[in-house]
């Protein structure tokens, strides 16, 4: 029996020479378009899944900062170097406004607002850090004062009141923060 890819003068069982294997890639099926795009995903597939992992993974940093924050206190200043703020005890202070009134010989600053549970949840209330500020942006006096509640309940808000007998005649404005925040940044810098 002769093997009819070999020339007539060959052992049978001998190799192929080279001439006869181009001769068979001659005949061989051209790749389709659509092995070639299969081969081209196969390539690309890794790389999309990493895109698409860093994605998901820097909405969660950001989307959960507050929880983050209050698990790893230290991360406020990492999101503060981003130029993201960051909410960690979950409340707000709006309509803060302060007056200064006469009570009798002496004057009394009056510092006014509401505290707003952002929380889906109950929430503590720290004590607010309230600090008088100069002209130049220097504290001249600060003070902390209770909040009227301990805890809110999920979007609740309560009015508060500080007051500080005597204040600094060259206080320009007062700054109202909650006390465990400033704490907190101040352990993190």
């Amino acid at each position: 029996m002769r093997n009819h890819l070999a020339p007539h003068n060959s052992p049978v069982g001998s190799a192929p020479k080279a001439h006869d294997l181009d001769e068979a890639r001659l005949w061989r099926e051209p790749p389709r378009e659509s092995d070639l795009v299969d081969e081209r995903r196969q390539r690309l597939l890794p790389l999309i899944a990493a895109i698409i992992a860093v994605v998901f993974g820097a909405m969660a940093l950001i989307g959960m900062r507050e929880k983050i924050v209050r698990v790893m206190p230290f991360a406020t200043a990492l999101y503060s170097a981003m130029g993201l703020k960051v909410n960690a005890a979950g409340l707000d202070l709006r309509g803060v406004t302060s007056k200064i009134v006469t009570e009798g010989t002496r004057k009394v600053l009056t510092v006014e607002g509401e505290i707003v549970n952002l929380r889906r949840s109950a929430n503590r209330v720290p004590p607010m850090a309230l600090a008088i500020r100069g002209a130049d942006g220097r504290e001249r006096y600060s003070w902390t004062a209770a909040a009227p509640k301990m805890r809110l309940a999920a979007g609740e808000s309560v009015q508060f009141r500080a007051r500080l007998a005597s204040p600094p005649a060259d206080g320009a404005d007062v700054q109202v923060r909650f006390a465990a925040l400033e704490d907190a940044e101040k352990s993190a810098r």
